[in-house]
């Protein structure tokens, strides 16, 4: 019978435990993610722990996932009456609830059940972007992106590179919120028109 390597061994108790650190040390992990939200109902919400919907703790903003992954708005609200912030920024990318959902929902009364809640739709992430900004170029679902604008997001805000949403969805090819984006401004322009404008 061969020997096994003690160098072997000592990497497995190593890595067992740190496995066993991370689980103790972030027990709430899993409901600061997509994957936990994706199928959730009203019951999930009723799981989630008190600790985990605090404002820093080291999960990350759960009601941020949520936001992402939840078509029901009727969770939204849950979560948020059981004490989740509504404009909590994670600590990495400042990203916010609305800015989550902005980017990744594929259901417009996610982002108005948000702003009814009171979200920030002026609120921007680290490098100067704002939900519209996100909406117009990762959300291929026109209708959020018609949403933000409905409830008052600028187009015209710049980022820190000089650019509009309108000129993110351009350079993403983001053929849905582009055409959110023509279809107002062929609005604007007839409105423009029948008023001598």
């Amino acid at each position: 019978m061969s020997q096994v390597n003690p160098k072997l061994l000592i990497a497995l108790a190593v890595v067992i435990l740190f496995a066993v650190y991370l689980k103790v040390s972030n027990p709430h992990r899993k409901f600061s993610t997509q994957e936990y939200w994706a199928d959730a109902t009203l019951q999930s919400v009723a799981e989630v722990p008190d600790e985990a919907l605090e404002p820093g703790n080291k999960n990350g903003g759960v009601l941020m996932w949520a936001a992402m992954a939840v078509e029901d708005p009727q969770i939204i609200e849950a979560l948020v009456a059981r004490g989740a912030e509504v404009n909590e920024a994670d600590s990495i990318f400042k990203g916010t609830p609305l800015t989550g959902a902005a980017g990744y929902s594929s259901n417009p009364a996610v982002i108005d059940k948000l702003i009814d809640l009171g979200a920030d739709i002026n609120q921007l992430v680290n490098n100067g972007e704002d939900a519209l900004m996100i909406a117009a170029q990762y959300n291929h679902h026109g209708p959020v992106v018609d949403r933000l604008i409905h409830h008052g997001a600028d187009t015209e805000r710049k980022n820190s590179r000089g650019m509009r949403a309108e000129d993110l969805a351009i350079k993403n090819n983001n053929q849905p919120a582009i055409k959110v984006f023509q279809a107002r401004s062929d609005k604007a322009g007839q409105a423009g028109q029948r008023y001598g404008l």
